[in-house]
C-alpha cells in the first residue's frame, strides 16, 4: 500500500519514532526481566525494530540503556514534580508512591548492574548525578518549608527519596506495611516539627551544604 504523501512522516520524523520504540522497550523488558536478560534481540522483538535498526540507531546496546536510563529520569522527575506543594503528609505519601512506581524499579536494575559493570557505572554515574541534582532543586520549591534553611530541606528531601527508595527495594522480598506506615507517619510528624519551629537547623554539616553550593 503506497503511503499518503500529505502523511509521510520526513527521515528525522522516522528516526525519532524507531528511536523511542527502542527507548520505551527497553525500559519495558528491564522492568519485567531484569538489566542482564534484557538482550539486543528481546528489546527489538519488542520494539518491532531490527537489530540492524537499533545500531543505526546506538552505537551499542549500553548506549541504548544509557538513553533508556535518561528517560527514566525523565519521567521519575515528572512524577516527583506533580507532586505539587501540598501537605506535608500528603507529599510524603505521594513521593513514596513514586519510590514504588515501576519506572523507578528499572532505575533500581540499573544501579545495582551497574555496582559491578564499570562501563555502566562510569556512563550511568553522570544521568544520576543530573536526576539527584535536579531532586535537591525540587525539595527547596515547597511553600510548607518556608523558614528552613534551603540546605536542609535538600538534606532532608534527598535523604527521604532515599529511604523510600530502600523501602521499595527490600519489600519486594521483606513486605512489612505496619512498620512502612509508622515510618511514614513519623516522618510526617519530624518534618512538621521542623518547620513548625520556622529556624535555621544549627548544624556545621548544614552549613557546610551551604558553603559548598
Amino acid at each position: 500500500m503506497t503511503e499518503n504523501p500529505r502523511v509521510r512522516r520526513t527521515q528525522a520524523e522516522r528516526t525519532a519514532s524507531t528511536k523511542a520504540a527502542l527507548v520505551d522497550a527497553t525500559i519495558e523488558t528491564i522492568a519485567e526481566i531484569g538489566y542482564h536478560r534484557a538482550s539486543a534481540g528481546e528489546i527489538c522483538a519488542r520494539a518491532g525494530v531490527s537489530k540492524g535498526g537499533l545500531f543505526r540507531h546506538f552505537d551499542s546496546r549500553l548506549a541504548l540503556v544509557v538513553e533508556a536510563a535518561e528517560e527514566v529520569g525523565r519521567r521519575n522527575l515528572a512524577g516527583f514534580r506533580a507532586l505539587g506543594d501540598a501537605p506535608v503528609g500528603d507529599m510524603l505519601a505521594l513521593t513514596r508512591s513514586q519510590s514504588r512506581a515501576q519506572i523507578n524499579a528499572v532505575w533500581f536494575e540499573l544501579l545495582v548492574a551497574a555496582r559491578t559493570d564499570a562501563e555502566l557505572r562510569e556512563q550511568l554515574a553522570p544521568v544520576a548525578s543530573r536526576l539527584y541534582a535536579a531532586i535537591d532543586e525540587l525539595a527547596v520549591v515547597p511553600s510548607s518549608g518556608a523558614g528552613v534553611a534551603p540546605a536542609l530541606l535538600q538534606l532532608m528531601g534527598t535523604s527521604l527519596v532515599h529511604m523510600f527508595d530502600g523501602e521499595a527495594v527490600l519489600r519486594e522480598v521483606y513486605p512489612r506495611p505496619e512498620l512502612e506506615d509508622a515510618r511514614l507517619k513519623a516522618a510526617t510528624e519530624l518534618i512538621n516539627a521542623l518547620v513548625e519551629l520556622r529556624r535555621d537547623y544549627p548544624s556545621v554539616a548544614v552549613e557546610r551544604l551551604d558553603k559548598e553550593k
